[in-house]
């Protein structure tokens, strides 16, 4: 996401002044079950949450814009179905409480209870990684039928993984600009997972082991009573360990 400016001039002095304030704050952080509001945040705490965090990026996005060439309009239009797609996907969740969108990247934070006790952050974040891993399919339908042999299947890789983030107020006190950042390897690790998927494994889909221990015995497929954890399958990454991969 992106805020407007509001032009202030700038004032060396006041520049340090924030600076020292800053990193000689001696403030503890809390810990909480739920990602606060920014409201309910200063510039000086902050809230360690448990929550799951979710990536996914497309994959060859510069052999698109060479394969529509000056097509500016048509990629356009490619790259605005797929997020609007992709963003309504998340938003559709209620545990969902960050929405971000950095180029043709879109990431996710779930965290809190879900009024079905049953699912947590992290099975829906898997629903919503099943969910956008079925929406490419119908996106590259629609594009095939929009472009014709001009156009090459788009593929998009999905990260998801569980823990602990640092939550703060981050931005320009008195501007109003300003939003939350979440710190901590949760985020760190959904983005690695969703660069290992359809990179170094051809699976669409790639989780931390805390995701695959988190998601349980939540049933994911009432047809046949699958879970997670069945549409999974074990990997030794040589740089991240243990990771699952899956196309569900």
């Amino acid at each position: 996401r992106s805020m407007r400016a509001n032009i202030k001039n700038f004032d060396l002095d006041a520049s340090l002044s924030r600076i020292d304030s800053i990193l000689n704050d001696s403030t503890s952080y809390d810990e909480a079950d739920d990602v606060p509001k920014i409201e309910d945040l200063t510039f000086k705490n902050g809230r360690y949450v448990k929550c799951a965090a979710f990536f996914i990026d497309l994959r060859g996005s510069s052999d698109l814009i060479q394969t529509h060439g000056k097509k500016s309009k048509s990629l356009a239009r490619l790259y605005r179905a797929y997020i609007s797609e992709i963003v309504a996907i998340v938003n559709s969740f209620e545990t969902c409480r960050e929405v971000n969108i950095v180029g043709d990247c879109v990431s996710a934070v779930f965290s809190g209870e879900a009024t079905d006790v049953t699912k947590s952050p992290v099975t829906q974040a898997l629903e919503a990684a099943s969910m956008s891993n079925g929406m490419m399919g119908i996106l590259n339908v629609k594009y095939k039928k929009k472009w014709g042999d001009s156009f090459s299947e788009v593929k998009a890789g999905i990260g998801v993984a569980y823990g602990r983030a640092l939550v703060i107020k981050a931005g320009y006190s008195g501007s109003g600009i300003n939003d939350l950042i979440y710190m901590g390897d949760v985020v760190n690790k959904a983005s690695k997972m969703c660069g290992l998927a359809y990179k170094d494994y051809l699976s669409p889909i790639c989780v931390t082991e805390a995701v695959y221990t988190s998601a349980g015995t939540y049933i994911a497929n009432s047809e046949t009573q699958q879970t997670f954890q069945d549409f999974l399958y074990e990997n030794q990454h040589h740089k991240h360990g243990k990771v699952y991969t899956g196309n569900f």
